[in-house]
């Protein structure tokens, strides 16, 4: 996919709707495929699969700084990539802590998307290159 110069904004929103994506795509395939694959039949299909799935998210992981072409201090990584993922990362232990009077859609949302810890990695990973 060809970057879109004129709107980094853009590109970074779709990147995260697509982080979004992969987060439940991979619960659901740990929910509904992986453990069907457990038996001594299918073991090498779901050996294959346990490498493939993370590489796979890795890749994906790596589009952001592919897109933002490692340009330094980009407000558009940032606020559209770093500063979410960290604040809902955040959120999900300090909502484990502390009653917090949230609704439980909210409850459920940061819990799903914490389900694979990919949001503290994105958060990590782009954290210094959005403000360096």
């Amino acid at each position: 996919m060809r970057r879109n110069k004129k709107n980094p904004w853009l590109m970074n929103i779709i990147w995260l709707a697509g982080l979004i994506v992969v987060i439940f795509g991979h619960d659901y395939l740990d929910k509904n495929v992986l453990w069907r694959l457990t038996t001594p039949d299918d073991r090498v299909l779901y050996a294959w699969l346990q490498f493939a799935l993370p590489f796979l998210t890795g890749l994906y992981l790596s589009l952001v700084f592919v897109w933002s072409n490692f340009k330094m201090k980009d407000a558009s990584l940032f606020f559209i990539v770093a500063l979410p993922t960290l604040i809902i990362a955040v959120l999900h232990p300090v909502m484990t802590t502390f009653s917090l009077p949230l609704p439980e859609q909210l409850y459920w949302f940061v819990d799903a998307l914490n389900k694979g810890q990919y949001l503290p990695l994105v958060a990590g990973i782009t954290l210094i290159p959005s403000r360096s």
